[in-house]
């Protein structure tokens, strides 16, 4: 046996294209996989009745539609008319090359048949059975194929993970250990996410390994450790080169079938209308009768005999390349150096018709060369003590390797709805939380919008310009229907029977594999499920930029108040976070987005991040009043106020006359106008310095009657004769 490993890993995916009308042209995508990869793979899995190492994953849309009845029964009926087709054609005068690919075709599709109805109509038996026998791995995807690195929140990411494993165990009946990360893609964070749901092992791009810190020792030649312990293998481009280079890669033979050519468009319409779309649309029937034959339109018939023999060359082939690469590589110890080859699953059948056959019968030459075939986690369980941890950072497959694909001036535009269907999601799923049937089944449904919108293979289609048309309509109906459920839910007009009507329209995933919460962030967790309910009324808002300043009394003013019963809540600056001590609710939010170098700009910052969290936080607590101690952040106090129709107090420690007291410029102004909007709106101002009192007389005309501070003060809003109520 040689030294080192082959991992060969198939990624079996199509975005959800189930649609209850028939004769939809992109429904027929998933008949082609059936037809051309995935009853092919399992063909070569059954003949060779044994461990292979072979890792597939299969996505959840594909899962899914594999067990639709529709789709199952709709496939039986496309195999019944492509043999009728095929029958309809035997009667024509052919050549005899044309016959013979014919007659072909007509033994394949009814094998395709007895397979189909061998496993129940139902794919997903077949792979889980082989899988039982040890034959092969199997793991899976994310829910719909999102693409990972654009999501804005890590509650976005954890659904797509965690919904697409539920998926999976509900057909599957286990949890798999590893999972193919749409496109590959990897970003920092994903790591923590993926271990807390089990996983141990995905894929990245060789680069992605070759530019880690500290680079690797092994290279490529062996996964390594993110810093959450979940394993990345690389893809090994050389080797993955070799079948699928433009140059020397083996599809492209003469032999081969043209994937290009289809009878469709060989027959005149009235010749084979029947068998096309209702509408008058041509497409293809998958009776490919032609060869790759060369660089040249014209195309010589397909003899299956040749393409069968010149697998058998290029299998060898394959092998021996290999086996040369391992050797060149025996140097490797600890662990032994592994070539992990991850391919869409689609490109053997579908793409190139005899891939499978070249699989199976590369495995066999895989025993005259002495090469292990082994499965990821074969190899973690072998070596795992032998693996070290490194950092990557964020990097894709696909065109340059940075997510170009998947964001570019054709798609881009799709991420900005995205983004705001997360953000909507997490304030439906925090103000939501009854429980009853109703209100679950809603927030389900819209988890399940947002997840059909978030598919990779929209902007895919459309960096592609294929089915551009498809991909953008697909993409502005799952938002619409989002918005749709959303608006009723708002509006109490949701019913039960509604919502069933619009699942079984997208019949994508159970109900039970869909869990609302995970939209919750860890603080809307808490304040939903762990919070005790008296927090969340009669409360107190203080306003701070400097809490912990031992210099100012807000700390100690805020804890003499909740150990008099009062419920006090705190925002102040500082690094974004929550932590309840003291019976305070302390709240910090900090300006993000671009450096802002103008004081002014910063100070707009600072209010807008205040207003934001207070008007988070109003969603859950009824506040009575709110008290303002700096003049930086007067302005989202009082804007939050007013928006409320709650009580303002203000603290005046000192005003920008003070601070700049020859000031004249614009910025100086500003503020001024500021502050005292602020204090003239105020029901209360309290002075901690005496020597404010003249500016806010004399600057601000404020008339009310200004009151000295003190720590100590008894009853500090008495003065509040007829306090408000949140509106």
């Amino acid at each position: 046996m040689r030294k080192g490993y082959f991992s060969l890993v198939l990624h079996a995916h199509l975005p959800y294209i189930r649609h209850q009308e028939a004769h939809r042209l992109e429904e027929r995508w998933m008949y082609e996989a059936i037809s051309e990869t995935y009853i092919p793979l399992l063909w070569e899995i059954d003949r060779l009745e044994r461990p292979l190492g072979w890792t597939i994953s299969i996505s959840p849309p594909v899962i899914e539609m594999l067990a639709d009845s529709l789709i199952q029964d709709r496939y039986v009926e496309h195999l019944d008319d492509t043999l009728r087709l095929i029958e309809q054609e035997l009667q024509r005068e052919l050549v005899n090359e044309e016959r013979d690919a014919l007659l072909f075709y007509k033994e394949r599709y009814h094998d395709l048949k007895v397979t189909f109805e061998h496993w129940g109509r139902n794919l997903n038996h077949a792979f889980r059975h082989y899988k039982k026998q040890g034959y092969l791995e199997l793991m899976t995807c994310t829910a719909t194929h999102g693409f990972s690195p654009h999501m804005l929140s890590e509650q976005a990411a954890r659904s797509e993970i965690q919904t697409g494993l539920n998926c999976f165990e509900r057909h599957y009946g286990y949890r798999p250990t590893g999972l193919w990360m749409p496109e590959c893609a990897y970003t920092p964070g994903l790591d923590k996410i993926m271990y807390e749901e089990g996983i141990r092992y995905t894929f990245v791009d060789e680069h992605s390994i070759l530019n880690a810190d500290p680079t690797p020792k092994h290279g490529i030649g062996a996964p390594v450790y993110s810093p959450h312990g979940v394993a990345l293998f690389p893809r090994d481009q050389i080797i993955s080169g070799r079948i699928w280079s433009s140059v020397i890669g083996y599809p492209g033979h003469p032999d081969y079938r043209e994937f290009y050519r289809d009878l469709a468009y060989d027959r005149e319409w009235d010749q084979i209308a029947e068998f096309m779309h209702p509408e008058g649309l041509r497409y293809d029937t998958g009776l490919k009768l032609h060869r790759v034959t060369g660089e040249s339109d014209q195309k010589e018939y397909y003899v299956r005999d040749w393409a069968w023999k010149r697998t058998d060359v290029h299998a060898n082939d394959f092998a021996e390349a290999l086996a040369n690469h391992l050797d060149e590589q025996s140097g490797q110890d600890f662990p032994p150096f592994l070539v992990t080859a991850p391919f869409d699953a689609e490109l053997f059948g579908h793409w190139w018709f005899e891939g499978p056959d070249f699989l199976g019968k590369t495995m066999e030459r895989f025993e005259d060369y002495g090469i292990e075939s082994i499965s990821p986690a074969m190899f973690l369980e072998r070596h795992f003590q032998d693996i070290e941890t490194v950092h990557i950072a964020m990097g894709t497959w696909g065109r340059k390797g940075y997510a170009d694909v998947w964001i570019n001036e054709r798609n881009d535009w799709m991420i900005r709805h995205l983004h705001q269907l997360e953000k909507r999601l997490a304030g439906v799923v925090a103000r939501n939380r009854h429980q009853d049937e109703l209100t679950v089944k809603a927030k389900r449904q819209l988890i399940r919008e947002y997840l059909l919108a978030v598919s990779s293979d929209w902007p895919f289609i459309l960096d592609g310009q294929t089915t551009a048309q498809y991909a953008a309509n697909r993409f502005r109906e799952h938002i619409k229907r989002f918005e749709e459920t959303e608006r009723r839910l708002d509006a109490q007009e949701l019913t039960l029977d509604w919502l069933e009507e619009r699942y079984a329209e997208y019949p994508f995933l159970a109900d039970t594999d869909i869990e609302p919460d995970v939209f919750l962030t860890p603080h809307d967790y808490y304040v939903a499920v762990q919070r005790e309910a008296s927090w969340n009324s009669e409360a107190v808002l203080l306003v701070t930029t400097q809490y912990d300043d031992p210099n100012r009394p807000v700390a100690e003013y805020a804890k003499r108040l909740a150990a008099s019963g009062e419920n006090v809540y705190v925002i102040t600056s500082g690094a974004t976070g929550y932590r309840h001590e003291d019976g305070i609710h302390v709240y910090s939010v900090e300006v993000n987005g671009l450096p802002l170098v103008q004081t002014y700009n910063q100070l707009a910052g600072l209010n807008l991040a205040v207003l934001r969290q207070a008007q988070a936080l109003n969603k859950i607590v009824e506040f009575r009043l709110v008290h303002n101690f700096n003049m930086e952040t007067a302005s989202a106090a009082q804007s939050f106020a007013e928006m409320n129709g709650l009580p303002l107090v203000s603290n005046v420690y000192d005003l920008e006359s003070e601070r700049s007291p020859s000031g004249t410029g614009g910025l100086v102004v500003a503020i001024k106008r500021l502050e005292g909007e602020a204090l003239r709106h105020s029901d209360v101002i309290y002075l901690e310095r005496e020597e404010a009192r003249n500016g806010i007389e004399q600057d601000y005309h404020v008339a009310k009657e200004l009151r000295t501070f003190q720590v100590d003060l008894e009853n500090p809003y008495q003065h509040i004769m007829n306090p408000k109520k949140n509106g």
